[in-house]
């Protein structure tokens, strides 16, 4: 009975389990079922996806055929779906040149990564097209089973971002070959967000410094933060305003502001070129009109009041003819007749000043005329001024009225002996020289060609600004009442403007002062004379030269000069400054050309600080004046050469030539 019950119960189970197993494969088959509709649902959608998608799609296998395709695959690639399926993908629309990067990409893709990229396809004809891929995995039961390759073609975008690539490249080397400066300021906050290099040598800082600062730091300090680009929306053109540099110096500049867009947000484009060079120009054109218009009013009151004169002397000198010389009036008619003499002296220098007295020119050479001049000075002149003549030898002959030359030489030998009371140095040179285009640039009146330098220099007390601005006006004086007309540098300028010259003055108080006056050449007499200065071969270099001087146009010009011929050129505008730079860059500086006179420092003490930290450093100084006036003590100390100002091109590169050769 026991294995009866047991054999039921047995039964009973298997039954049972037999029950379960029919019922978990009931639900299996249920979920095969729902699994088989799921991936038809699923298939349906992706074939809905391959014939309506605008872009490329294409299946692959676990080997990397092709499966399927749709149309926009065709249409991209230009080959019919029968060419297509069964095929390699890369073999297929790969040229040679992108055929590892197509590779790549498969393999990575059948490795069950998504993959985004950007390459060359090929298309039946052989013709390359540039696409956008996307590579997608394909899993099903967490099992890979091929992938969905995805292109669209972007050859136009493409085209369109190098285009725009170009024109951005065109458009940042036009702004920066621009010699303006030009800066871009925000308009909400003023700062600075982008400059050119002419904006950024103007400023004398490092571009990363100026981005992001306010435009008032360096636009238009003066206007304390009211500057007309806070007028937005206005344009604001040719206005004068200055620049502040970097070193604290004012450079006047002329500007244009205009509102602009960029990324929907209101910019201000500030454009400004450096007026210095014009400023100085429009000085001289202003004085050289001053001086043109006070001869002619000089000439005609000089004419006309000879002529009163000539009326004053006929009577007075009628008046003495019928008296004695006892007589109570005589004294007095003989005392008219000497002032109206001297009258008449100054009416003669005014006449020369307006170029109104007409010279007799003749063929002559200024040596021997300043020789002559130095010794009547020697005996008139007090002993505690030494005279010194420095004549240059095979001196070019100038066409010159010898009464004139030795009317300048005389009034200059006297106003520099009035100039140096205590006693002191005069000298005269003589030299053959070539104005050049660089020179004549930057000096209004003067002209290129080949001339005789005559220079007269003083260690006395010299002149000012306000002082140099007046010296060649008539009457115009610094001398006590009675020690001085006024005319004698008025006549002075008249003689040099009527033998076709041309004359400038340097001076700074305490210094001294040095007339430069330049004669032209006769030019047969030039060409059977001695060899010229340009004849002799322009040497250029590739040392680095450091250029140190507080004039701008000089600084800018010397640098012009020097990197034509091959050389670096860096630029201090003080000793302090040319310190700093030599200690940082003192492995490259082959040569310091060093200014003088300057504010601060000065030359003679940065000569000597750099010679402390390199005695063996090549130094050439250069100065406004004579080689042997105030610059004669610097070559003592030091110096390698010596350099006039401004710079002559033949004489900047011999000078510089023999320093770093000798």
């Amino acid at each position: 009975m026991k294995d009866a019950d047991k054999t039921k119960e047995q039964l009973i189970h298997e039954l049972a389990e037999m029950r379960l197993k029919i019922t978990k494969f009931e639900e299996s088959e249920t979920g095969l079922k729902k699994t088989k509709e799921k991936l038809e649902h699923q298939k349906k959608s992706f074939e809905s996806l391959l014939r309506y998608s605008t872009l490329a799609i294409v299946t692959l296998d676990e080997g990397q055929k092709i499966s399927s395709c749709n149309r926009d695959f065709e249409k991209l690639f230009q080959f019919k779906e029968s060419e297509i399926v069964g095929n390699n993908l890369d073999e297929l629309i790969t040229g040679h040149l992108h055929r590892e990067d197509a590779i790549s990409y498969t393999k990575e893709t059948l490795k069950g990564k998504t993959i985004h990229g950007y390459s060359e396809r090929k298309r039946k004809d052989g013709t390359n097209i540039y696409v956008e891929i996307f590579g997608v995995p394909v899993v099903i039961d967490e099992k890979l089973v091929g992938a969905y390759g995805i292109y669209q073609d972007i050859s136009e975008r493409k085209q369109a971002e190098e285009e725009l690539r170009d024109s951005e490249e065109r458009l940042k080397t036009v702004l920066d070959s621009i010699q303006a400066g030009i800066v871009c300021i925000n308009a909400e906050t003023h700062t600075i967000v982008d400059a050119n290099p002419a904006a950024v040598e103007m400023i004398g800082a490092p571009k990363e410094q100026i981005i992001g600062h306010v435009c008032h730091k360096y636009i238009c300090p003066a206007e304390e933060g009211k500057c007309p680009i806070t007028d937005f929306g206005q344009e604001v053109d040719n206005s004068e305003r200055t620049l502040l540099t970097a070193n604290g110096k004012e450079i006047p500049i002329l500007k244009t502001v205009t509102p602009i867009l960029l990324n929907g947000k209101t910019h201000l484009l500030d454009i400004f070129i450096d007026i210095t060079e014009k400023k100085g120009l429009e000085a001289q054109l202003q004085q050289a009109q001053k001086m043109e218009a006070i001869g002619t009013l000089a000439g005609g009151i000089a004419h006309d009041f000879n002529n009163i004169l000539q009326t004053i002397s006929g009577y007075s000198q009628i008046l003495l003819m019928g008296k004695k010389a006892d007589n109570p009036d005589y004294e007095k008619l003989e005392a008219i007749e000497k002032s109206t003499q001297r009258a008449s002296d100054l009416t003669k220098q005014l006449l020369i000043f307006s170029r109104k007295v007409e010279s007799k020119l003749r063929p002559m050479g200024l040596n021997k005329e300043t020789e002559q001049v130095s010794k009547m000075l020697e005996r008139t002149i007090p002993k505690m001024i030494n005279i010194e003549l420095h004549l240059a030898e095979n001196l070019n002959i100038v066409n010159a009225d010898p009464a004139q030359i030795e009317q300048i030489l005389m009034n200059l030998g006297v106003n520099a002996r009035d100039a140096m009371p205590h006693g002191g140095r005069l000298i005269f040179e003589t030299e053959n020289i070539v104005l050049d285009e660089h020179y004549c640039k930057i000096h209004l009146g003067s002209k290129p060609g080949h001339y005789v330098k005559l220079s007269i220099s003083d260690t006395g007390h010299g002149m000012d600004k306000e002082t140099m601005q007046h010296i060649f006006d008539p009457f115009y004086t610094t001398k006590e009442t009675g020690k001085g007309t006024g005319l004698g540098l008025a006549m002075v300028y008249g003689i040099v403007k009527s033998h076709h010259g041309y004359i400038m003055c340097y001076s700074e108080p305490g210094v001294g002062t040095t007339f430069k006056i330049y004669f032209p050449v006769i030019k047969k007499e030039t060409e059977s004379s001695g060899p010229r200065e340009e004849q002799f071969p322009i040497k250029g270099g590739n040392e680095t030269i450091l250029l140190v001087d507080d004039e701008e146009v000089i600084r800018e010009l010397g640098k012009e000069i020097l990197s034509k011929f091959g050389y670096t050129v860096l630029m201090a505008s003080d000793g302090e400054t040319a310190l700093e730079i030599y200690r940082e860059n003192k492995r490259e500086i082959s040569l310091v050309i060093l200014d003088i006179i300057m504010p601060g420092m000065g030359g003679r003490i940065c000569l000597e600080k750099l010679l402390k930290i390199n005695p063996e450093l090549r130094i050439i100084i250069e100065s406004g004046y004579s080689t042997n006036g105030p610059s004669k003590e610097v070559l003592k100390a030091g110096a390698k050469g010596f350099i006039g100002k401004p710079y002559n091109i033949n004489q900047i590169l011999k000078s510089v030539r023999e320093a770093l050769d000798n």
